[in-house]
């Protein structure tokens, strides 16, 4: 190293010494860079030689691969680094070049040597690459995998660097469904299940995965991808059910059709193709009935359905011969979860043949009829019970048969006479002057049954016996049709009324008549049944003022009183006896006078009370007398009228106070009595009240003569300018009460309230220069008045002076401006002059803007006020609009502001004088944008990219360029030329200047050289001036074609391979290959077979060429399959183009064993008797198998495993399949299963097993036992009960044996040396399983010749027995006792009148309870000593009561359920005694006195408090009262009064609540609360007075005034109303409802006179609120009902008055003038009300004016006609004679509707009013 040094020191000093220059490079070459996609030639870098005098020589060192590299010398001092070769970084990225140069001229130096470092850079130029894919490209999945499963993962790797070297990956939008992808492990691509898999709607998925780079440095460079396919081959599961073919299935079958006959085969199949499993079938249902199921069968595998047992068509009836059989399919799988079924119905109709007969219930008929019986009664059948019942049940024809009779002489005929397959016939009469029970009273012939539309015309016949029965045909008849009596009402218990008699000529029982008494009131009288003598009854209630007369019907019965019956009429008059006393007409009679000191005055309206008796004169006659109150003698009475009077002067001021809620109400309480004349005189008082008033006799007198004041002339509405006093001496409320007006020279710049304060009007304006003429000062004449009257008033002068004050506001010469601009105009130009003027002296205007309001761009898209918000502003001082900003139209082209001027010098700053206008500034355009290029030209991808496929036709449009400029008009209009190519791109495509278009021009052909890529830059500019511009490179790849077929290679010879058929899903059977010469993706080729094979044989993955095994081989079903293959190229394209070859490959299917023996019957019933010996052959079962015969697969051996019958039946010979028994079965039923296998022989061994049925088939072994009666039991019958009565229940049951031979029937067991069992039968019931034995033939009378006591005889239980077994049977000892016809009925010791038993109960008492004990019955024949019997036979048919018989035989009378004093107060309850024989109890029967064996039980359920008081007659729910006839409790109460009512008037009576209780628990008490007032003013004179407003009666519920309203008040009252009843048992209770009082001016009441009392009145009020309602639509308050006083003062008795007011359905009072409108629109409506109501006027309710039309507005507007034209005048006097002709007109037609009623009056009634519900009081 030393020696180098030094040799490189010494030449260096050498050529120093010499004067040689030393080469030395102008700058460092050790280090250069290069991309990889440098072209050969590319200059890398310049080499300069400084000091090179003559030519150099540069010579490269190194090996072959440094030679990558070269120099170009360019002169003598200079040289070029070129690129020789291309470069591949991802080969090789670094080179160190090393080289050495001299002058040629100095070759005396030597070489300099240099090196230089290579760096190769990396550019795009690698698509990413799959490294890592699942094999084959081919994934498995099961159809159920689950959704989220990772199915599998890709990865690829690009080799370039950064971005280029980035990978992402892409799923195919296709499979976007199923699929879904992410990044796991940094570079791994898992794709997942985002669906379930269906594999019948897809098996085979194409998952598409793109791998693409990220474009290289900073994404500018093209981005490569590369894709790949992944085939997912779905495998099926099985979990879809089977499904039915060929639906629906009916099916016609004859019936008797014998058994094993095919009626059909059912189909189905699996819907899991893929993996299909074998379907059972079987039987699960039989609708409408399921007991028939077993009498089919379907062959589990082949879905044959059949008869195992014949059908009857006629069991099938109730179903109208029709089933339904409900059909199951299961697959046959493995896993429980796999067994999926499905079910339908075959419809099965079963057609008839003629295999009945006509047939009778029963050979023998007993009835009878009654002699004379009219024709066509039916005749009675007494034996059997139901009577006559015909059928054939057979079908249409076969079931039609006519019924006749034989041998009855024409009495009889029968209906219906044709019968369709079953009828109940009646017997009817059709001769009846035949039936006459003297001359014959039996009758006996045959029905005959025969079918009359079939060949055979089968036939039954019925023997039936009628029984003509005699009649009682004689009425009892009264001497007279008419009788009467009377009876004193005051008349006591006993006393004697009348005797009535009747007679009738029968004889016997029939000739014996009993009298009854029917009518309202009989309850009052007493007639013995047999005398007829009729008394006053215990407990009467005779009152003549109730009822004078009784209307009375006297019934006569014969036949004991029940036979013939006849009546007569009483009639019973009660006779008057002074007993009422005198009844007021109301409890409380009030009046008002006016006081006078001077005179006695006088009542507004006649005073009178009146009371009344409803005895007859003279005890009715009332006289009247003031008993008490009047110590000073000031009134008079009469005493004949009631009228009372004042006697005296009365001075108000002299009286004393006599409340203590009121200072003003003074009044005097007087106490009337009226007294009766007559006999026993009774008398009774009222009280009276007087009120009396105040007279106003002071006027109001003010303070001051003149009040002076000032006012602001901007004053606001109500500032107080000063206050008037006045002071009246009067001191009640009305007259004492002052309130101000402003007479004159107010207007409306002044108001006055009541306390005097004058105010500026709400609406004055004071302002001088506002006023015309101009006024500052005003003179006002200010009036007091008070409330009295007369109304009495003072005045006063108040002046008032007005001063001015600055108020006044600028305003705007214009309220809007327009300004237009220039975008980018100068700051500061002014754009617009605005101006404002103000009227004030010592204003001071100032100016700004006060709001941008909105700016929009060309396209009237709003815009952000931040976006321009300061490009202009205002001068302050004069109104200058001005440029402040560079301004965008681009941005915004239309800007509205406003500005605003305010006037700072006004005299209130709390309120700025100010003025607002709108400014509208448009802006204009400049060219000052450039046209820009639209996607895909983006700022990420700044170029477009277009794929062009070689050989396109000329003119084909490859895309349309879209530039856009901003600008407006020309300047923003773009045109588009192609600039550069780099293959004359310019002479192969065009773009069309204005649309964009860019073309082909000619033909490119993808083999050319640099065609592969066509590289050229469009450039768009607009039409400005100057023009704008801006260009985009275009980037065209061709695409290469297909033209090439693909070729097999191997397939094997002949075209043939083979597959074991149990080969396994996958398992390959042949690798076929194929080559295409083609590359890319045509020369990629893809491999297929045809569809009809893909069931069993698939290609695992297109590419591979591998055929698998795809689905389950049976050789057994096919052995050989022929496949035809396909080669595609560019099969990953569907669309694309394709060329394809295709060949077969025959698959030979090798044999395995792989069946297992089938049983060649899906179910077998074996039936083998109980008795049968071991060894007996039960039956033989048989399998067989598909595999080879020939071989050990086929061959099969027998033997039993399981079942409940493997103890007693096993196979002894395996080979033959026999079943026999192996063990006794004596004593054994019913069905045993056996499992039986069949195996095979074969490798491995397969075997099936079946289930096998025996029916071990019973004997009849067994025989009935008897469980009812019990033994010994002794029953009874009377001696004269009738045929058919039932004795006694029969039951026996044989438990050993099954099926017929344990069903038991009953007979009668005869006897020869006995004939007591002929009197009797047995009646089998099917449904009980009982036999009742009954009386089949009348006893002989026990007391006569041959009669018995007791009859003693066998019965027999029988079993059915199979056919062919021999029937077993139980015989048990019957004993009847003959209860003899003397032994009665057993009856109560007591007397026919002995009152009722009498037990008291309070109401809701717990049950049971026991209430006491009835006296026992007993037999009159002291020898019988049978039992009695209790139970409640009448008066209770709710069940309530019951009666028991108690270990020590007492009887007890027990409640069973909880009795409610409100629903029942009394029970009247029948007890009866009987024999115990009876098996029937009438439980209706009425109490007779004179059967002892009844007793009659009273029950009196007594009160306690368990009802609240219900309120009534009120609105809320009155129209549901009306029509359903319901008792509501109301909520609410609606009445009103008048500004003029008085304290102590009656504002409502109607306030009632009822409790149903009995007292004292129903005493109800009433208290008012909670009282709101909704007024306009304060309601009360006395404002400080806190007295409720209205109190109430606590007993009666009267609500009265307690306070006087103000005159001018308005409004309504609300309170609640309280009702409670006492404290005792569950009270108390209590009950609110709401009262409403409207408080209604004098000109809202209208007063409707009436000829009716005032109890007539309110029975109906309703019925007049109604008709209202349905004229005015309005809301109709009774307020108050008096009687009328005539404009006289005179009070009527003949005539009411009823004060009501309206309100509309918003709830306003409706004012009179409105209602007489609708009065006159509706009049035709209102003749019902003038009829039923006897209308005598209707009058506005505070004056004597009556409501007819207006007639002082006529005369107003006449006379108003008359000063306007004189000739109008003689029109207006006819049309106010017309209205009064009007008016009295109505008057007439009223008076004649009340009078006459007439239907033609002039009130015809128009259209139909609704009638909703109303509010009524």
């Amino acid at each position: 190293m030393f020696c180098l040094l030094l040799f490189c020191l010494c030449e260096v000093l050498l050529h120093i010494a010499s004067g040689t220059p030393v080469p030395l490079p102008p700058y460092d070459l050790k280090r250069i860079s290069v991309f990889e996609n440098a072209t050969i030639g590319t200059v890398l870098d310049i080499v300069v030689f400084v000091g090179v005098h003559d030519q150099i020589q540069l010579v490269l060192n190194g090996s072959q691969e440094d030679r990558i590299f070269g120099f170009s010398v360019v002169n003598v001092t200079a040289a070029n680094v070129v690129l020789t070769k291309n470069l591949n970084r991802e080969i090789k990225d670094y080179y160190l070049v090393r080289w050495s140069y001299q002058d040629k001229g100095q070759r005396e130096i030597p070489y300099i040597m240099k090196s230089t470092q290579v760096y190769v850079l990396d550019v795009n130029d690698n698509p990413p690459a799959f490294t890592e894919y699942p094999p084959d490209e081919k994934v498995q999945a099961v159809e159920n995998v689950a959704v989220g499963t990772k199915l599998f993962e890709v990865s690829a790797q690009d080799p370039d660097q950064d971005l280029g070297g980035a990978v992402v990956y892409h799923l195919d939008p296709k499979n976007a469904d199923y699929f879904a992808g992410n990044i796991v492990d940094g570079n791994r691509f898992a794709v997942s299940l985002k669906k379930q898999f269906d594999y019948q709607e897809k098996s085979i998925h194409e998952v598409n995965i793109t791998a693409e780079d990220g474009g290289g440095v900073e994404g500018y460079e093209p981005r490569h991808h590369t894709s790949i396919q992944i085939y997912v081959e779905v495998i099926d599961v099985p979990n879809k059910p089977p499904t039915f073919l060929h639906l629906p299935y009916t099916v016609d079958m004859y019936e008797h059709l014998p058994p094993g006959t095919e009626l059909m085969q059912v189909a189905a199949m699996d819907q899991d193709t893929g993996q299909p499993l074998p379907l059972l079938f079987s039987l699960t249902a039989s609708q409408p009935r399921p007991d028939l199921l077993h009498r089919f069968m379907i062959d589990r595998e082949t879905g044959v359905v059949s008869i195992v047992d014949e059908i009857d068509r006629e069991s099938l009836l109730d179903v109208d011969g029709r089933l339904n059989l409900e059909v199951t399919v299961t697959k046959d799988a493995e896993e429980a979860e796999w067994r999926l079924n499905a079910t339908t119905v075959i419809y099965i109709h079963v057609l008839d043949i003629n295999d009945n007969r006509p047939g009778f219930d029963s050979g023998v008929y007993n009835g009878s009829v009654l002699e004379n019986s009219p024709y066509a009664i039916p005749v009675t059948i007494d034996f059997p019970e139901g009577g006559i019942y015909v059928h054939d049940y057979d079908a249409f024809e076969n079931g039609t048969f006519e019924v006749t009779i034989v041998g009855d002489g024409g009495l009889f005929y029968l209906q219906p006479g044709i019968v369709q397959n079953e009828a109940n016939v009646l017997i009817r009469v059709k001769d009846s002057s035949k039936l006459d029970y003297e001359k014959l009273s039996v009758i006996s012939f045959d029905i005959i049954a025969k079918e009359t539309k079939t060949r055979e015309q089968l036939s039954s016949r019925a023997q039936v016996t009628i029984y003509v029965e005699d009649t009682n045909d004689n009425f009892p008849k009264f001497a007279s049709g008419f009788y009467k009596a009377s009876v004193v009402e005051n008349a006591l218990f006993g006393d004697f009324v009348t005797q009535i008699n009747a007679s009738d000529v029968d004889s016997g029982d029939g000739g014996i008549i009993n009298y009854y008494l029917v009518g309202s009131g009989k309850e009052n009288f007493d007639m013995d049944e047999v005398s007829g003598v009729i008394t006053v009854a215990r407990g009467s209630h005779l009152d003549r003022e109730t009822i004078s007369k009784y209307y009375l019907t006297v019934e006569a019965k014969d036949n004991l009183g029940a036979g013939n019956r006849n009546s007569t009429q009483l009639e019973i008059d009660v006779l008057d006896y002074n007993d009422n006393v005198p009844v007021f007409q109301s409890e409380l009679y009030e009046s008002f006078l006016i006081e006078n000191d001077n005179v006695p005055p006088e009542f507004r309206r006649t005073f009178v009370v009146k009371a009344s008796s409803s005895d007859l004169p003279p005890s009715s006659d009332i006289s009247y007398f003031i008993i008490d109150g009047d110590h000073q003698k000031n009134f008079s009475i009469d005493q004949n009228s009631g009228q009372i009077t004042a006697a005296t002067p009365i001075d108000y001021e002299k009286m004393d106070v006599n409340s203590t809620d009121s200072d003003y109400l003074r009044y005097f309480n007087l106490t009337v009595m009226a007294m009766s004349r007559g006999l026993h005189a009774l008398n009774s008082t009222t009280t009276v009240i007087i009120f009396v008033e105040d007279s106003n006799d002071n006027a109001p007198e003010f303070e001051q003569q003149l009040y002076v004041g000032v006012v602001e002339e901007n004053a606001s509405a109500h500032t107080v300018v000063l206050q008037v006093a006045a002071a009246d001496k009067d001191s009640t409320p009305f007259n004492g009460h002052i309130q101000y007006r402003i007479a004159h020279g107010g207007g409306d710049k002044f108001v006055i309230t009541d306390e005097g304060v004058v105010l500026v009007g709400p609406f004055a304006n004071l302002d001088p220069d506002q006023t015309n003429p101009r006024a500052d000062a005003y003179n006002l004449t200010v009036m007091a008045y008070d409330d009295g009257t007369p109304r009495r008033d003072g005045k006063t002068i108040v002046h008032i002076t007005v001063t001015d004050v600055n108020n006044k506001s600028p305003f705007f010469v214009k309220n809007i401006y327009d300004a237009r601009v220039v975008e980018n105009t100068d700051i500061g130009t002014v754009i617009a002059k605005t101006l404002a003027s103000d009227s004030d002296e010592n204003h001071e205007l100032q100016y700004q803007i006060l709001s941008y309001d909105e700016g929009r761009d060309e396209f009237h898209v709003l815009q952000q006020a931040s976006a321009y918000d300061s490009w202009f502003s205002i001068d302050p001082s004069d109104g200058s609009l001005y440029v402040n900003g560079s301004a965008d139209r681009e941005s915004v082209e239309m800007i509205r502001l406003t500005i605003q001027v305010e006037d700072v010098n006004a005299s209130d700053s709390s309120k700025p004088q100010i003025d607002t206008a709108q400014v509208y500034i448009t802006i204009t355009d400049t060219n000052d944008n450039t046209p820009e290029f639209q996607p895909p030209y983006t700022a990420e991808t700044p170029y477009y990219l277009i794929k062009l496929r070689e050989q396109v036709p000329t003119g084909t449009l490859l895309m349309t360029i879209r530039a856009v400029d901003r600008d407006k008009g020309e300047n923003g209009k773009v045109h588009f030329d192609i600039l550069s190519s780099n293959n004359s791109g310019v002479d192969l495509v065009g773009v069309d200047r204005t649309s964009g278009e860019l073309r082909v021009k000619s033909p490119i052909d993808y083999d050319c050289e640099g065609c592969q890529w066509i590289n050229f830059t469009v450039i768009a500019y607009d039409h400005g001036s100057p023009a704008l511009n801006s260009s985009a490179p275009f980037y065209i790849e061709v695409e290469d074609m297909n033209d090439n077929t693909p070729v097999f290679t191997n397939l094997p010879v002949n075209k043939s391979v083979q597959v074991w058929e149990n080969a396994t899903l996958g398992t390959e059977v042949y690798h076929i290959l194929a080559m295409d010469l083609d590359h890319g993706v045509y020369g990629k080729v893809g491999f297929f077979i045809d569809k009809e094979n893909q069931e069993k044989f698939n290609v695992t993955n297109p590419n591979s060429g591998r055929v698998v095994v795809n689905g389950d081989l049976d050789r057994e079903a096919v052995s050989n399959y022929r496949l035809w293959v396909q080669a595609t190229d560019n099969y990953l394209d569907p669309f694309g183009e394709r060329k394809e070859s295709s060949e077969f490959l025959d698959i030979e299917i090798l044999d395995v064993n792989d069946n297992a023996p089938v049983f060649s019957s899906s179910s077998l019933l074996f039936r083998v008797k109980e008795s049968a010996a071991v060894g007996t052959l039960v039956g033989t079962v048989v399998a067989t198998d598909a595999d080879d015969p020939q071989s050990n697969n086929s061959k099969i051996v027998y033997y039993t495993v399981d079942g409940n019958g493997s103890d007693f039946f096993h196979i002894p010979n395996a080979e033959s399949g026999d079943i026999r028994t192996q063990s006794s079965m004596i004593g054994l039923y019913g069905l045993y299963e056996l499992v039986v296998i069949a195996k095979d022989l074969g490798e491995p061994s397969l075997a099936s097993n079946f289930s096998v049925t025996i029916e071990l088939v019973d004997e009849n072994i067994n025989a009935p036992v008897f469980l009812e009666p019990a033994p010994g039991a002794l029953a009874r019958i009377h001696e004269l009960d009738p045929i058919n009565t039932e004795i006694e229940e029969l039951y026996a049951r044989d438990e050993g044996d099954r099926g017929l031979n344990s069903e038991v029937r009953y007979r009668m067991g005869e006897d020869i040396h006995n004939d007591d069992y002929m009197f009797f039968g047995i009646r089998y019931d099917e449904e009980t399983q009982k036999g009742y034995l009954y009386l089949a033939k009348q006893l002989k009378p026990r007391d006569g010749q041959n009669g018995k006591k007791y009859y003693k005889f066998d019965v027999i239980a029988y079993d059915l027995g199979e056919p062919g077994e021999p029937q077993k049977e139980a015989v048990f000892h019957v004993i009847v006792y003959v209860v003899s016809k003397n032994a009665k009925e057993p009856k109560f010791s007591r007397p026919h009148d002995e009152p009722a038993k009498v037990f008291e109960i309070l109401e809701h008492t717990e049950s049971p309870w026991k209430l006491g004990y009835l006296p026992p019955a007993s037999y009159e024949d002291p020898e019988i000593d049978d039992p009695v019997c209790y139970y409640v036979a009448g008066g209770d048919p709710t069940k309530r009561f019951k009666v028991d018989i108690t270990h020590s035989d007492d009887i007890l009378f027990v409640q069973t359920n909880e009795l409610d004093r409100e629903e029942v107060q009394f029970y009247d309850v029948v007890v009866k005694a009987h024999n115990c024989v009876n098996s029937t109890l009438d439980t209706r029967l009425h109490y007779e006195a004179a059967d002892l064996t009844q007793l009659l039980v009273h029950i009196q359920v007594l009160d306690i408090n368990d009802q609240p008081p219900v309120f009534v007659n009120t609105i809320e729910e009155f129209d549901k009262e009306i029509i359903n006839g319901t008792s509501v409790n109301y909520k609410d109460y609606v009445s009103g009064i008048t500004v003029t009512s008085k304290v102590g008037s009656i504002v409502s009576e109607q306030v009632k609540a009822i409790d149903i209780d009995l007292p004292p628990n129903n005493h109800t008490t009433y208290s008012a609360s909670q009282f709101v007032g909704e007024l306009n003013y304060d309601y009360w004179e006395d404002e400080a007075d806190s007295r409720d407003p209205f109190i109430i009666d606590a007993d009666v519920g009267t609500i009265r005034l307690n306070h006087s309203p103000r005159p001018n008040a308005q409004g309504l009252w609300r309170f609640i109303v309280t009702a409670s009843d006492p404290p005792l048992d569950y009270g108390p209770h209590i009950t609110n409802a709401t009262v409403w009082v409207y408080l209604l001016s004098q000109s809202q009441q209208v007063e409707f006179v009436l000829a009716l009392t005032k109890e007539e009145f309110r029975q109906k009020q309703f019925t007049l609120t109604r008709i209202l309602h349905d004229v005015t639509n309005a809301t109709v308050y009774i307020d108050e009902i008096t009687n009328y006083v005539n404009e006289e003062g005179d009070v009527s008795d003949s005539y009411i008055s009823v004060f009501a007011h309206f309100v509309s359905p918003v709830g306003v009072i409706v004012e009179v003038d409105k209602i007489v409108t609708l009065f006159d629109e509706n009049e035709q409506e209102l003749v019902k009300m003038y009829q039923e109501f006897q209308v005598y006027k209707i009058k506005r309710g505070d004056t004597h004016q009556e409501l007819e039309v207006t007639t002082e507005k006529v005369l107003k507007l006449a006379l108003i006609i008359i000063c306007v034209i004189l000739p109008v005048i003689v029109v207006t006097l006819i049309c106010i004679w017309c209205s009064e002709v009007n008016k009295y007109k109505r008057k007439l037609r009223a008076a004649n509707a009340m009078a006459f009623g007439t239907s033609d009056s002039y009130f015809t009634v128009r259209g139909n009013s609704r009638a909703s519900s109303l509010h009524v009081v």
